[in-house]
């Protein structure tokens, strides 16, 4: 059924009189007379009683057109839904994120301003190591990934965009003999035991760790490998060892970890945003302007 014929049956069930609806309508009275007639014999129903030449509902005319005001209340407000969608004003963000990229302001801020900005967009939050998340990229089932460098050969439909850039500390329990320098070398370090993440070969933090001991002229001894920053702070706590991380990551207060500053002239650690070339989601589009911004 139309929804013409419709939204012209509540018109003249408002007036009760065909030619004050025909003028409502801005159409000839004969023509809407003819739809009205029209969507009777196609429901097979009497919408109005013509009796003494007054026009008045009939009960099923009544029901038709509660029924028939929701209806094109829905139909309205999924046109509505449909171009503020297009127009990236609503829907989902679905984002992907290492576990130490959270405890930088900058990412929080930036979904922060996202929801102020547009609070009807909702932010789906999946968090994974690097290859998780570059591979939910490429097949679309993120829109975008906060992923920490280095990272392997980025494939050609992926985007990488420097995010921002951050220094690292040393981590390490309060009992430990040298928690209480303002500073170390790495080499100082080089017969610790080590806690890193389970980062896939030559990506993120843990080929960071790897390659700044090796600058150091040492190869590491790691006792621990997890999946994620607050369990290599616990086990820093624990006295299970000591880790290399995004200064960022002091945001996380345990009691018996020491953060200390390395006085290796290390490259910082970088968190890059990842997406596809081919950007499906006008989301997607409002948030890349917004850091473009």
């Amino acid at each position: 059924m139309q929804f013409r014929l419709m939204r012209n049956f509540i018109t003249v069930a408002e007036e009760l009189h065909m030619h004050r609806a025909a003028e409502r309508l801005n159409m000839a009275q004969p023509a809407l007379s003819q739809q009205i007639k029209s969507l009777e014999q196609r429901l097979g129903v009497s919408l109005f009683s013509r009796a003494h030449r007054r026009l008045t509902l009939t009960p099923a005319g009544e029901a038709f057109l509660q029924k028939a005001r929701m209806a094109i209340e829905m139909a309205d407000q999924a046109v509505l839904e449909a171009r503020r969608t297009a127009r990236g004003e609503q829907g989902v963000l679905n984002l992907g994120y290492v576990s130490s990229a959270m405890f930088n302001e900058k990412l929080p801020a930036m979904l922060r301003q996202l929801h102020t900005r547009w609070p009807d967009i909702r932010v789906s939050l999946t968090t994974g190591d690097v290859q998780t998340l570059y591979e939910a990229v490429q097949n679309y089932r993120l829109d975008i990934a906060a992923i920490r460098a280095p990272l392997a050969a980025v494939p050609d439909e992926l985007v990488v965009r420097p995010f921002f850039s951050e220094k690292t500390r040393l981590a390490l329990w309060e009992q430990h003999p040298l928690a209480n320098a303002t500073a170390l070398t790495l080499a100082s370090l080089k017969n610790e035991n080590w806690i890193t993440l389970t980062d896939p070969d030559g990506m993120g933090l843990e080929q960071y760790f790897t390659d700044a001991c090796r600058q150091a002229g040492f190869q590491p001894k790691v006792v621990q490998k997890v999946s994620d920053v607050p369990t290599v702070i616990s086990l820093v706590s624990a006295g299970f060892g000591i880790a290399l991380l995004p200064a960022s990551v002091q945001a996380i207060r345990l009691n018996n970890v020491v953060y200390i500053d390395t006085l290796d002239r290390l490259v910082q650690s970088e968190l890059a945003l990842v997406y596809h070339r081919a950007i499906r989601s006008e989301v997607l589009k409002k948030f890349l302007g917004q850091i473009q911004e």
